[in-house]
């Protein structure tokens, strides 16, 4: 009877452990995610876009700590570097919107925001169809 109490201890303990760290992953976890533009909030979110500009969004755990940043732009499938904007923030922003990232042609993009010594802060995949 001991055991089965402690097989049921442990069993709820894992489950407790698990639902914590996927909670801790959807509240705390830095996003790069995209929209059709930002104004007070997020216009029209999205991982398929027509060609053209989109605003790419950082959501960060913690400030960003720097004052320039990139984002790169690269093929999904080949991993080769596509393009590259660079932007202007705040140290102390978690929050940022970059507006009017280009894409001109379709097809698969990951697009991570770098800082300048090219440590990747987060990123993301977008799929871009023709006009």
């Amino acid at each position: 009877m001991n055991r089965v109490k402690l097989f049921a201890s442990l069993a709820v303990l894992f489950l407790v452990v698990v639902s914590c760290s996927k909670l801790q992953n959807l509240a705390g976890g830095d996003r790069l995610y995209f929209c059709e533009k930002y104004t007070t909030k997020e216009v029209g979110e999205g991982s398929k876009f027509p060609a053209g500009n989109i605003t790419v969004m950082l959501k960060l755990s913690k400030p960003i700590g720097v004052t320039s940043v990139d984002i790169n732009v690269t093929d999904a499938a080949s991993g080769k570097a596509v393009d590259t904007f660079p932007f202007t923030v705040q140290s102390s922003w978690d929050y940022i919107h970059f507006d009017d990232v280009n894409f001109k042609e379709a097809g698969k993009y990951k697009v991570s925001c770098l800082k300048k010594d090219g440590t990747v802060i987060a990123s993301g995949e977008v799929e871009i169809t023709s006009k």
